[in-house]
């Protein structure tokens, strides 16, 4: 393991070629003390609001992506919601989704950057992958953290739009 106080890495560097690439104008904040940047934004996810939050320390390589959804689930819906993550993650294994015994809810994945050289793109497409994926399942979560809607049910109906999706586009053959 490199020295405890320097590794190769300069989070604030990475975090302003992240803001630089993506042509936003947020601020970082940065605690000297513990060697660690974060940068935090509000975002949109599908059609809820959301937050963005990087944290990189350059103490320990790892840098944090985490999306927050703004709305949190219902209080008598945390177990279904338990259930739908633990089903998204049976389909889609790129970070993790997690809810909290308050209701928040929230899309993590951490990387351990030590001994490499990222960059701010590859800072960009780990938050885009986490975008991309909480807006694909935006409205699914939403429909069981805040109604009737249990975890299978919503399962069930994502995986059928998304079959009826992948037919509608599929131009091949039917067969070999």
């Amino acid at each position: 393991m490199a020295n405890e106080n320097t590794l190769d890495l300069n989070y604030k560097k990475l975090l302003q070629d992240f803001l630089k690439l993506r042509e936003w104008t947020d601020e970082l904040e940065e605690d000297t003390e513990n060697s660690k940047m974060t940068l935090s934004t509000g975002i949109k996810i599908g059609n809820q609001g959301g937050r963005l939050i990087i944290e990189g320390s350059d103490k320990s390589g790892l840098l944090d992506v985490y999306i927050y959804f703004d709305q949190p689930c219902k209080e008598n819906k945390i177990d279904q919601m338990a259930i739908l993550l633990n089903g998204i993650h049976q389909r889609w294994a790129y970070g993790r989704f997690m809810v909290f015994p308050d209701g928040y809810m929230r899309w993590q994945h951490r990387i351990d950057f030590e001994g490499c050289n990222p960059t701010g793109l590859m800072i960009s497409n780990l938050v885009q992958a986490g975008w991309d994926i909480t807006g694909v399942y935006a409205d699914t979560i939403m429909s069981v953290a805040l109604t009737k809607q249990t975890a299978k049910d919503a399962l069930m109906e994502f995986d059928e739009a998304r079959e009826s999706d992948n037919d509608e586009s599929d131009d091949g053959p039917s067969e070999l």
